[in-house]
């Protein structure tokens, strides 16, 4: 039952999660103490669980199609149980960020819920802006870490390059989805404007940030191992994905794609760290 629990939170995203606040601690002086690092992990996994289990109740029908075999659509568990489970990580990761507590940080946990909280109902039925949200969210992460550990301005690079990334990642999912999405009657960019459409708009947004992650080394913000890093594991995966996703905007190919550039944020953040040295 708790593997029911951790598949609806989704381990891959709390990893992510994980890693964004330990380069955040990583660019930080003095090292934070472990304590205060273990402690916005655990903020940072209950937010994510629960906009996660949130997007899970509210996509059943559209994942019976796309994917069956998350929890609610597999029977694993049912709707108000994920509801309830997702508003118990909220309270909880609200309470654990008590010792952390002030002006911005309770004003970044507000809008934080407010943007989980509003994307199926707000945000995800307006093309673009859903993908957008969520990007925001995944860099917030970033500005969390910052500020829990005083480092807000060494946290802005990676949060931008992290919403960059999954914003790119957002929409190619879209044109993943498009079957599932076109049944529950889903309002997102390829649907609005057209599969052809929606791979320019990756096309352009690829190109611009291949152009844009060099130049935290043109302004000597990372030293060369972040150049050396970012061109081996970052560049050249995007360079695949560009060339891929114009050749075929399958389903099939777009879920790889994604897989791709999941594992390309952690490669990009593991290069920000080397960046350092």
């Amino acid at each position: 039952m708790i593997w029911v629990y951790l598949q609806i939170m989704r381990p891959i995203n709390l990893v992510l999660g994980a890693v964004a606040i330990l380069v955040c601690a990583s660019l930080a002086e003095p090292f934070p103490e472990l304590w205060r690092i273990g402690l916005t992990i655990l903020v940072v996994w209950c937010y994510t669980g629960a906009g996660n289990a949130l997007n899970d109740y509210f996509d059943t029908d559209i994942d019976r199609i796309n994917r069956p075999g998350r929890p609610i659509p597999a029977g694993l568990i049912t709707r108000p149980h994920a509801a309830c489970f997702a508003l118990g990580l909220f309270v909880t990761g609200t309470c654990l960020a008590f010792p952390f507590y002030n002006a911005r940080i309770i004003l970044l946990l507000t809008i934080t819920i407010i943007l989980l909280g509003g994307y199926n109902s707000w945000f995800k039925p307006r093309p673009l802006v859903g993908n957008i949200v969520v990007s925001l969210i995944l860099g917030l992460t970033f500005i969390f870490g910052g500020l829990i550990f005083g480092n807000l301005k060494a946290s802005l690079t990676p949060a931008f390059l992290a919403f960059g990334f999954n914003l790119v990642r957002e929409i190619i999912k879209d044109i993943q989805d498009l079957a599932g999405d076109q049944v529950a009657g889903a309002n997102t960019f390829p649907i609005r404007f057209g599969v052809r459409a929606t791979r320019n708009l990756v096309v352009v947004l690829i190109i611009l940030l291949m152009g844009l992650t060099p130049l935290p080394f043109g302004l000597r913000i990372y030293g060369w191992w972040y150049l050396i890093a970012l061109l081996f594991t970052v560049e050249i995966p995007l360079l695949f994905v560009l060339y891929s996703i114009v050749k075929d905007t399958s389903a099939r190919n777009c879920a790889r794609l994604s897989a791709i550039l999941k594992i390309d944020i952690i490669c990009g953040l593991a290069a920000i760290f080397l960046g350092r040295y």
